[in-house]
């Protein structure tokens, strides 16, 4: 259950390729503007049988998916007190690709488990500092998911922040690997492993 879990808060990721697509004025419309083109873009995909393209998938990351999540947000929730270490150490930008590093090992898997669900906005709530606008992922009626998107601006652009699935957060999730980690053998070898692990992936 976690590891289909994990796989599809990074599938939901997938919407961030979009916001630039229209107007955006909200983050309700940040969200739409997603859904509207990601199914269109996976079933295109998936008939050219390009889900399992590694070299594929990872452009889509860095080009399209990356720019519109806040990952120093994201990642100060998910290092949490290991924070501090990390932007003395200046070690900021390897603990961010570390992070980096370990949802495109999990987006391969999002991609290519793509099987042409459907995917609808059913509500929002906005709260003082972000909104929380969540999806749902249908596969008829039998293991339906819920997203929810933590959304606000950042300098009047909006980005996604932090993300759940059925209730798992990821940052949560995350955290807690990763600081078992960090505790086990210590911050440069946990960011070595990570990202040498995302290496090793993208040339197998």
């Amino acid at each position: 259950m976690l590891s289909r879990s994990i796989w599809l808060i990074c599938f939901a990721l997938l919407f961030t390729r979009f916001a630039y697509s229209v107007e955006i004025n909200s983050p309700e419309a940040f969200i739409s503007a997603m859904s509207e083109r990601l199914q269109v873009t996976l079933s295109e995909a998936k008939s050219n049988k390009r889900l399992n393209d590694v070299a594929y998938v990872d452009q889509i990351i860095d080009q399209e998916v990356i720019p519109h999540v806040h990952l120093e947000a994201l990642c100060k929730r998910i290092y949490k007190n290991h924070w501090n270490q990390i932007a003395e150490e200046g070690k900021t930008q390897e603990a961010i690709h570390a992070v980096v590093s370990s949802l495109k090992r999990t987006y391969r898997l999002a991609v290519s488990a793509y099987n042409g669900q459907k995917i609808e906005i059913i509500n929002s709530k906005n709260q003082k500092a972000y909104s929380i606008v969540r999806i749902k992922i249908n596969t008829n009626g039998k293991n339906d998911h819920t997203i929810d998107f933590a959304v606000r601006q950042f300098d009047s652009e909006y980005k996604v922040f932090d993300f759940s699935i059925d209730g798992i957060v990821v940052s949560k999730t995350l955290s807690t690997a990763i600081s078992h980690q960090i505790n086990s053998i210590g911050l440069q070898a946990t960011l070595d492993e990570l990202n040498n692990k995302s290496l090793k992936d993208g040339e197998s």
